[in-house]
This record gives C-alpha cells, sequence and structure tokens, in this order.
C-alpha cells in the first residue's frame, strides 16, 4: 500500500504533529501576553470577527504542525538525508510567521525597520500569510513529504 510520505509521518508522530500545531496556533497571544493581560479575549475575538483572515491562520498552523511532523519522521529514517533543505524549512517557517501570520511580532520588527516598512507589512499582512503557507508547503516539498512512501506492514 503507497501513501505520500507526509501523511505516513503524520500517522507515525500524531502528538509531535498535534503539538507543534497547536503551539504555532497559540503563540501569537502567548507573545501578546506580555504587553496585555486580555490577549486571549482580544485574540479569540479577532478569529471570530475575521474568519477569512483565520483561515490562513488556520491552515498555516496545520501545516506547521505537519512539517514539523516530516521532519522528525524523515530525520529518523534518513531517506535522503539532507539536513540543509530542513533548515532551509525552519528558517523559512520562522520568518514566514513573523512577517505573514503574527502581527504582535512587528514590534520586534520595528526595531529593526523604521515606521514605513512596518506599516507596509501591517497592511499587506494576508499577503505575508500566503507567502508564509508557500514557504512551508515548500518546505515539505524539499523534504520529500509529497513524495510516495511505501508504508512498512506492523506485526
Amino acid at each position: 500500500m503507497t501513501s505520500i510520505r507526509l501523511l505516513s509521518a503524520v500517522k507515525d508522530k500524531p502528538a509531535i504533529a498535534a503539538i507543534s500545531a497547536t503551539g504555532i496556533f497559540f503563540l501569537l497571544p502567548l507573545i501578546q501576553l506580555v504587553n496585555t493581560p486580555l490577549a486571549f479575549d482580544i485574540w479569540f475575538l479577532d478569529l471570530q470577527q475575521k474568519p477569512w483572515s483565520s483561515i490562513p491562520y488556520i491552515a498555516f498552523s496545520i501545516l506547521f504542525g505537519m512539517f514539523i511532523s516530516l521532519y522528525l519522521y524523515t530525520r529518523n529514517k534518513c531517506f535522503d538525508c539532507k539536513p540543509k533543505a530542513a533548515r532551509t524549512g525552519f528558517a523559512g517557517s520562522l520568518v514566514g510567521f513573523m512577517v505573514g501570520v503574527c502581527p504582535a511580532c512587528f514590534s520586534f520588527i520595528g526595531v529593526l525597520l523604521p515606521l514605513g516598512p512596518t506599516l507596509f507589512l501591517t497592511a499587506y499582512s494576508p499577503i505575508f500569510t500566503a507567502i508564509s503557507i508557500a514557504i512551508v508547503l515548500f518546505s515539505i516539498y524539499k523534504l520529500g513529504g509529497f513524495r510516495k512512501a511505501e508504508l512498512m506492514m506492523r506485526r
């Protein structure tokens, strides 16, 4: 029986995929918790009021969890043994999270950039979220997540 490696990785390590996806999903309000104790309430209301912005955020979180489980799966199985592809994926996911998904991270970016580019990033955040999703998908592709993998029969 054949399946793609990404699904095999999620089936092999479902807890890691779930914990990673949940962790990246709740990282945004945890970062905002530094500024205000009402961070979770504001974050939850924002998710409810902007469902079309929430869908890419949820998709990014799920794909990130799947990427982490695929990384650990391929590292343990060593199909192609390309550690540089994984480094690119982690760097791309981090940059994608900070620019596209995490508006609270703009305070970190604001230290490095002047106000104009920071406002540009804020205004076009949905585009950067789509780019973040594309980066994670490309990282999954580089790790061979879309290749067919033979499922081993367990005894």
